[in-house]
């Protein structure tokens, strides 16, 4: 009789945990516990302990400042310094320029924006060539490699209009399947027309440019043109992303986008539409609101630039690098994804508004100090950093919403700067750190 009473008792104590777990409650899984005790498991990361470098006063500084889990013990940042996966830059190429190995569901009228997309990207992936040609003959250009460029790009750019153009019939046909979001429909379909208005415009430029005169003006030209189109470019992918996702999320059909579609080829990370799906999954289990949930969105201030001066192919390898320090400088419960362009979330489990603070600041003083070495010359750059706690009440779109605010709060105050939410804040305010005392760390790119 004891012993039944006992097994009966083990087997409510079990039940009770796998529930309370499953409805994210209560203590990890027990593979997540063996990896915290053995270090084992496929992530690396490592949560970044309290900085001795940070000085006392931060502890003792404004309210919204005060470090909770200070424990005075000595630690490194040692930023993400894995060689850069050539594999990664070989994305467009590999994967877009053969869509059908993504086996998209196009049942569903979402998918088909996805698809616009596919020629544009595959666009994306020539124009970088042509890009890396162009830098690699500068100071030496000669009118066989000017022409050839020249040619290219023109045909590039009418083999774009031409895909996009059916591409965006077969989006027509579809668009009364959006319903109550027709708006949003016709909202891609101005996005695109955007698009093609900037290749006709390009094409018509290169109609009228001198070539022959002066080979290094027309190299310049030809660069210029090819980051025209990528601004461009990058602008729509964000526009039909988000448009993407309002539209599973009206139809309830987060949890039936195809699984491939989570990551972002260049960073390995979680994209917007991974990140997106995550959340979706911790909401339905009630995480949000059993445990304390915190969040981080930084932006990359004048990346335009480094790629103006540099190429793509620079500015994708120093994505990569930011992507791995940040994915490294958290904890294992945490997230880290590509959120849209050169911005990355970040979003910490069991963390408090104080301590993702911290957490935030340490990492945005931490990317001042990298170096990148492009062939002897640094290059550096500055993140601005937008901050908040998740609320009980909160929809995930919500906390999308305060990250996106803080963080041009921040940048208006100009680049490398911080602002956060605070519980009882309705705007976003300035975060005042005191600097970190960080030394520089070099990667070669």
């Amino acid at each position: 009789m004891v012993l039944l009473t006992f097994t009966v008792g083990v087997l409510n104590v079990c039940l009770g945990y796998a529930v309370a777990v499953f409805l994210g409650y209560g203590p990890p899984g027990w593979a997540e516990a063996w990896e915290a005790l053995t270090g084992e498991g496929a992530s690396t990361s490592v949560r970044i302990e309290p900085l001795s470098a940070i000085p006392e006063e931060f502890a003792a500084g404004p309210v919204e400042l005060m470090l909770d889990d200070a424990s005075g013990e000595e630690s490194e940042i040692e930023p993400y310094s894995e060689p850069y996966d050539e594999d990664a830059a070989e994305f467009d190429q590999v994967v877009l320029s053969a869509p059908e190995h993504w086996d998209l569901n196009e049942k569903y009228v979402e998918t088909s924006i996805l698809k616009l997309n596919i020629a544009m990207m595959k666009s994306g992936a020539r124009a970088m060539e042509l890009d890396a040609k162009l830098r690699a003959c500068r100071g030496r250009s000669s009118p066989e490699i000017i022409k050839k460029c020249l040619t290219e790009l023109h045909e590039d750019c009418q083999a774009y209009l031409a895909e996009q153009a059916e591409n965006a019939e077969k989006f027509r046909e579809r668009v009364g399947e959006l319903g109550e979001l027709k708006g949003l429909g016709d909202e891609i379909e101005m996005a695109n027309l955007e698009q093609i208005a900037q290749v006709e415009t390009t094409l018509g430029n290169l109609k009228y440019m001198d070539f022959e005169s002066d080979l290094e003006a027309a190299n310049a030209r030809l660069l210029e043109e090819i980051n025209n189109l990528r601004v461009a470019r990058h602008r729509l992918r964000d526009e039909q992303e988000i448009a993407f996702l309002a539209i599973a999320r009206y139809e309830d059909r987060i949890d039936k986008i195809e699984k491939q579609l989570f990551t972002d080829p260049l960073t390995k990370l979680r994209n917007r539409i991974g990140l997106e799906e995550l959340l979706w999954q911790w909401w339905r289990q009630k995480r949000h609101q059993a445990r304390q949930v915190s969040a981080a969105l930084f932006d990359l201030d004048a990346y335009g630039e480094i790629n103006e001066r540099y190429g793509p192919l620079v500015g994708d390898r120093i994505l990569y690098e930011v992507g791995q320090f940040m994915l490294r400088s958290v904890g294992k419960a945490d997230t880290v994804a590509r959120y849209a362009g050169q911005r990355f979330a970040v979003v910490m489990l069991d963390t408090g508004p104080r301590q993702a603070v911290k957490m935030a600041e340490t990492i945005r003083q931490s990317v001042e100090h990298l170096v990148f070495m492009q062939q002897g010359e640094p290059i550096r750059l500055t993140a601005c950093a937008g901050v908040t706690e998740v609320r009980p009440t909160d929809d995930y779109t919500d906390v999308f919403s305060r990250l996106d605010a803080a963080v041009e709060h921040a940048k208006g105050s100009g680049p490398n700067r911080g602002s956060q939410f605070t519980p009882s804040d309705a705007d976003p305010t300035p975060i005042d750190s005191p600097n970190f005392g960080l030394e520089d760390f070099e990667i070669a790119i």
